[in-house]
């Protein structure tokens, strides 16, 4: 069993923590080893079902599965070898109609499995899925705010003008209650005299000038935040930046509210703006010192990150 921290295939995938399993491994030992990294895996409830084998191949379905599908669904990419002789990776760009067949079509019918690389479940995306779900009561109450999403953490910076000092501490601590096994390494809540105050407080001293970035944006509709909060939690997920790459995803939570008001505004912003609840930008940041071939990689993976973003859009 192998951990891969950062899984990538076919240009759009950006899974953390993976797993590669091996044939013969079972759940049991799978299980076992996961916990250790406070990840857990789609799988079966018998603990000597092997995991990679019949099971995965013919679907495999389990006490999880109404949460997050069947643990085929969890599938990112086979090793195998084929009746010919060959070892071939098999994913949904490499051998598609291979993955397609192995992925439900019955084990040992058409490869012999290696191994398979699969998605798993963490706390960290409960994490992001929990916050985007609060999003609406917030914004409903008047806040709107900024945060970042990289790596395995959560960094968020809310304002609440003329607001309730009470209510606010309220939300955040029924957050903060509703996610009693992370770590909130930071969580601290004050009141300012004006708004000159916190803009030399908080914002000034990090303005993000005098370095390289670019940038990819997508405006986020308020209506699909309400309904469809998993699904906009796992794209941000998959979005996320990476600080050993200098990017991060960053959440402008400054729609909706008046902007979504029309009364009165001839002017020519784009009209995604006053349906919006969110602008998220992928934000990628280098050094002078790399190479054109290496900005131009930087720059391929700034596009891709805002196309995995597409996938909550209408």
């Amino acid at each position: 069993m192998t951990l891969i921290e950062q899984y990538s295939s076919c240009g759009l995938n950006n899974v953390s923590n993976a797993i590669r399993l091996e044939a013969g491994v079972q759940w049991s030992e799978v299980y076992l080893w996961l916990s250790k990294f406070n990840l857990v895996a789609i799988g079966g409830a018998s603990g000597t079902v092997s995991a990679v084998g019949g099971y995965l191949q013919g679907g495999g379905h389990g006490p999880l599965s109404r949460w997050k599908g069947l643990a085929v669904d969890q599938v990112l990419e086979y090793d195998v070898i084929t009746a010919d002789g060959q070892r071939q990776t098999v994913n949904a760009c490499q051998n598609r109609d291979l993955f397609w067949a192995l992925s439900g079509g019955g084990g040992g019918t058409y490869a012999i499995v290696l191994s398979a690389v699969a998605s798993n479940e963490t706390r960290y995306e409960k994490l992001i899925e929990s916050f985007v779900e609060i999003l609406p009561t917030v914004a409903d109450a008047g806040w709107s705010g900024y945060f970042d999403i990289v790596d395995m953490t959560l960094r968020v910076l809310f304002h609440v003008p003329n607001g309730d000092w009470a209510a606010l501490n309220a939300t955040l601590n029924q957050f903060g209650a509703s996610n009693i096994d992370l770590d909130f390494t930071i969580t601290n809540s004050f009141v300012v005299p004006s708004f000159y105050y916190y803009f030399a407080l908080m914002l000034e001293p990090n303005n993000p000038t005098g370095y390289n970035l670019l940038v990819s944006s997508r405006l986020i509709p308020e209506s699909i935040i309400r309904s469809k909060p998993s699904q906009v939690a796992k794209a941000f997920v998959q979005a996320k930046g990476q600080s050993t790459t200098g990017s991060n995803l960053r959440g402008s939570f400054v729609a909706g509210g008046q902007v979504s008001n029309t009364t009165n505004r001839n002017n020519s912003v784009n009209p995604g703006w006053r349906t919006a609840l969110l602008q998220m930008i992928c934000m990628q940041s280098w050094l002078d010192t790399i190479s054109k071939a290496e900005q131009e990689y930087l720059a391929t993976q700034v596009l891709l990150r805002g196309e995995m973003l597409d996938t909550v859009l209408p």
